[in-house]
């Protein structure tokens, strides 16, 4: 395994990978931009979209009207995370002007701020993520996770003590999370598979891996008793390992000749449907590659729902096909360029185009209505 810590700097081909991943978070594609020609992050919840619609300026938009239903802006703030929902609030992570980042509990019907808390080393696929009653964020540099608690943002607990650099994001199974982990003292040989009570950051089960390279996408969830774990090394590509939760025995491992974990790789039934310049499936139960289709132009991050998976081409198209067999079922030309992720319901898909324009398309391929988000709103309070 190899990261952006100064114990990974072992070989020059080390190095690159370093630089590699650091140039990466740098270009905001792991984070919301205000660019308007680079990617941001759009969440669909309870018939709303959350969108950053500028620098700062995290919105709610009704889904039938595409009115502002809340606004919330702060010029000291500038790129926006995906965010992550409770019943009664969105949880979301933001860079400021400066050096520092914050944690911010939103009221989900009225985007009120509920807390606001200081982070450190905000990057990489840094939203955050919800255990129990915490919420997880990744000190990206040095490798850390903290747990805030969720109603009243105080930070419960660190892993700043433990022995281990933990990779983030970690797969959620009850209360507890399981993460991807090295030994400081030698990253490169010693990896383990690690539960920690979201509770009170106490871990629990510790089981020796193997992964080669770092991934966006380290440890994903499949049939409550397997987890797919991955790594990226710029020679190899993407490694995957199927590894049961009970005893660490591996099922089956698979390699990739691209990175496809930092695209928001998804599960749907058996499949691993992941893919930026190339469609990949793998299927779970074998870790076999059950399609591989190379996509006309690198797409946004591709999204997988109701038996298809969205990918966009030459900036201004969306398409759909079907899974499995990768079958091309429509697509759909939009009037601007896309500038998010696709977000997928089980009617609709949306995707920013600009900076401030929400598109609706039916599941048809249909564009059915283009959005003009208001941006005037002020925070509330």
């Amino acid at each position: 395994m190899s990261a952006n810590n100064p114990c990974f700097l072992r070989s020059g081909r080390l190095i690159i990978i370093v630089i590699i991943i650091l140039a990466e978070c740098l270009t905001g594609r792991s984070m919301a931009s205000e660019n308007e020609d680079s990617l941001t992050f759009i969440d669909v919840n309870a018939g709303k979209v959350y969108a950053q619609v500028g620098t700062g300026h995290f919105a709610a938009i009704d889904t039938e009207t595409g009115l502002v239903v809340w606004s919330f802006q702060d010029k000291h703030l500038q790129l926006f995370t995906k965010a992550v929902f409770s019943s009664d609030a969105v949880f979301v992570a933001a860079t400021r002007t400066n050096s520092t980042s914050e944690l911010i509990r939103l009221d989900l019907a009225t985007g009120k701020v509920i807390w606001r808390m200081p982070v450190e080393g905000l990057g990489g696929n840094a939203s955050p993520v919800l255990c129990a009653d915490e919420v997880l964020e990744p000190d990206y540099w040095h490798k850390t996770v903290s747990a805030f608690n969720a109603l009243t943002g105080k930070k419960d607990w660190t892993t700043e003590s433990q022995p281990f650099l933990f990779l983030y994001p970690p797969a959620v199974f009850d209360d507890k999370a399981l993460f991807l982990v090295a030994e400081k003292s030698a990253p490169e040989s010693k990896q383990f598979l690690i539960s920690m009570s979201c509770g009170d950051g106490r871990p629990g089960k510790t089981l020796p891996v193997q992964v080669e390279g770092v991934s966006r996408t380290p440890v994903l969830l499949y049939k409550e008793s397997v987890v797919i774990l991955s790594g990226y090394d710029r020679m190899r590509g993407t490694s995957l390992v199927a590894t049961k939760i009970s005893d660490g025995g591996q099922l089956w491992s698979a390699s990739i000749p691209e990175e496809i974990a930092r695209f928001t790789p998804t599960i749907q039934n058996k499949f691993l449907v992941a893919g930026a310049a190339s469609l990949w499936l793998v299927d779970l139960d074998t870790g076999k590659v059950s399609l591989h289709e190379a996509l006309p132009t690198p797409t946004v991050p591709i999204a997988a729902e109701n038996g298809l998976v969205f990918s966009s081409r030459a900036g201004k198209i969306i398409e759909a096909r079907e899974l499995p067999s990768g079958k091309l079922r429509w697509s759909a030309k939009l009037k601007g360029r896309i500038s998010s992720n696709i977000a997928v319901t089980d009617s609709r898909v949306y995707v920013k185009t600009g900076e401030a324009q929400l598109a609706s398309l039916k599941m048809t391929g249909e564009v059915d209505r283009y959005f003009q988000i208001d941006r005037s709103g002020s925070a509330p309070h």
